[in-house]
């Protein structure tokens, strides 16, 4: 494959979003305020900005998309930067997004779509739950949220891929779905379903010039972790590993690291086929 130019390429990003602080400002930067953790959608939108991609950020809340497009356009004012409120749950709607694309540049996308505190209210917003507490609807809402997005946008893209000399795909998953843990039931089901369908995508697409990457973060500073009933079964969940966080923060990579590993990813003149990576501390649970 011959050298990637950036510039010459449209990156869309589903998922893209941050969590607000008791602090945060309507007209502050998400990047830059203290009111604000941007989630991984959101830090690779940055990335893929400062690296030279015209960019295009999805997700539901249409609100929360503006103040990251106009928070990019700020730090990077001389981005293509664009933003769509839709619900990549609906197939047709995803379709209509992709018909709607410019075409005067080839697309890669990145995947970053979960379940967000706005489409399905957790239990103290923590899917880490014990067995007894775990709704028994929430596996299939956490399935659909991954696998059900994934297969709407890869079904929605492939037309337009097909006619590329080449295409990136880069799924973010979790670590979650190659080991399972305690208080993981939902969590860690529908994460290693997705895990599958993109090893199976991986190899049913990359003979069409479509390249697959699946990286799989342990905990990123996204804010889920500020929550105490998400942090009281991290730490049970740690102890598991043997790794006991009796006070003090639990050991969170950035969302910046993430976006980080998924520009090498796009960038890289190889076929990245995965990237495991966990904070420093935190327990390196890759495998069985």
């Amino acid at each position: 494959m011959s050298a990637i130019d950036p510039g010459q390429r449209r990156l869309v990003i589903t998922g893209v979003g941050f969590r607000p602080s008791e602090t945060d400002s309507a007209n502050a930067n998400v990047y830059t305020s203290a009111g604000c953790k941007p989630n991984i959608g959101a830090a690779t939108a940055l990335a893929g900005a400062r690296a030279g991609y015209s960019v295009v950020a999805v997700a539901r809340t249409r609100e929360k998309l503006e103040r990251v497009r106009k928070s990019i356009e700020e730090l990077e004012p001389t981005t293509e930067m664009r933003s769509h409120a839709i619900d990549i749950l609906n197939a047709e709607s995803v379709r209509q997004f992709v018909d709607d694309l410019p075409r005067d540049r080839e697309i890669d996308v990145v995947h970053c779509a979960g379940l967000s505190a706005g489409s399905y209210a957790l239990p103290g917003d923590n899917p880490y739950l014990s067995v007894d507490r775990t709704p028994p609807e929430l596996a299939l809402v956490e399935f659909e949220a991954v696998v059900k997005t994934l297969l709407n946008t890869v079904q929605a893209f492939l037309p337009l891929w097909r006619q590329q000399a080449h295409a990136r795909l880069i799924v973010v998953s979790s670590m979650s779905g190659i080991r399972a843990f305690p208080f993981g039931f939902s969590h860690s089901s529908a994460k290693g379903g997705l895990h599958q369908a993109v090893r199976s995508l991986t190899l049913e697409l990359a003979p069409l010039g479509i390249y697959v990457t699946e990286i799989l973060p342990g905990m990123v500073n996204t804010g889920l972790y500020d929550s105490l009933s998400v942090a009281a079964s991290v730490r049970k969940i740690g102890q598991t590993f043997g790794y006991t966080y009796e006070s003090g923060p639990l050991p969170q990579m950035s969302s910046a690291a993430v976006a980080d590993a998924i520009i090498l990813c796009l960038s890289s003149d190889a076929h990245v086929l995965s990237i495991s990576m966990v904070s420093q501390g935190q327990f390196p649970h890759m495998g069985a």
